[in-house]
């Protein structure tokens, strides 16, 4: 499957210590280079992104 800037989709995070992924309703595909694309989060849950800030926090921590 090939990945296009402005294509769109729903999307699962796996991070370790969550019991269930992070929901992301709809991604927004960036910028493709080669094998690699980035993203931009256009719609999450309060409660998802609650979930996600916490996540960026503990990770700032661990720097």
């Amino acid at each position: 499957m090939k990945v296009e800037q402005g294509a769109k989709f729903e999307c699962r995070l796996h991070i370790p210590g969550l019991d269930w992924p992070l929901r992301i309703d709809e991604a927004t595909v960036r910028w493709v280079d080669g094998n690699s694309f980035g993203i931009a989060f256009s719609r999450i849950t309060p409660e998802e992104f609650a979930k996600l800030k916490t996540v960026l926090s503990a990770l700032e921590e661990n720097e």
